[in-house]
């Protein structure tokens, strides 16, 4: 499972960052360059349940290659069109009042690399409920790199410029 392969990967980075005593600050370029995770909104999405028909999920999105976020960024409406299409045929099943939303992943990276034309998304992960876009919010104590919506890329690509420009004046 993706999620248990990431936790231990981040577990064994905390280890050894404690291991070394030292807590260094990264850049904004460093964080940048990060492996991401894109957050999409969440979307209601058809359940098979005895009381109701829909529920709420939210999906990451970790693309293969940090530079397809743009290209990701721009296909979130069909992105979110094709699985509610899947899920519009096959709703997700439910047991004991949850959603089971194991195997869901697997079959949604298909579908999004189909609508992106060129494999690029390498993994999903689908959380039940609405779940807050990082700075403390539930998502950010999941062990992912880095987790944006397309709002936030954007806002860094934008700091990101403007630390250049101002790197320029600096020398001149």
């Amino acid at each position: 499972d993706l999620f248990f392969v990431l936790l231990g990967v981040v577990a064994a980075n905390l280890q050894a960052n404690a291991a070394e005593g030292k807590k260094k600050e990264q850049s904004l370029r460093e964080k940048f360059a990060l492996p991401s995770h894109v957050q999409m909104s969440p979307m209601m999405v058809p359940i098979n349940h005895p009381h109701t028909s829909t529920s709420v999920i939210t999906v990451f999105l970790e693309p293969v290659h940090r530079e397809a976020v743009g290209n990701i960024c721009r296909n979130v409406p069909r992105i979110r069109d094709a699985i509610l299409r899947l899920l519009s045929r096959n709703p997700i099943q439910t047991q004991s009042n949850k959603m089971q939303l194991d195997g869901l992943a697997d079959q949604f990276v298909p579908i999004i690399n189909k609508v992106l034309e060129k494999e690029k998304i390498k993994g999903v992960h689908v959380e039940p409920g609405m779940v807050n876009l990082g700075r403390g919010g539930g998502i950010s104590r999941l062990p992912f790199a880095t987790v944006n919506g397309c709002r936030g890329i954007k806002e860094i690509e934008e700091k990101l410029k403007a630390a250049a420009e101002k790197a320029k004046e600096k020398q001149k």
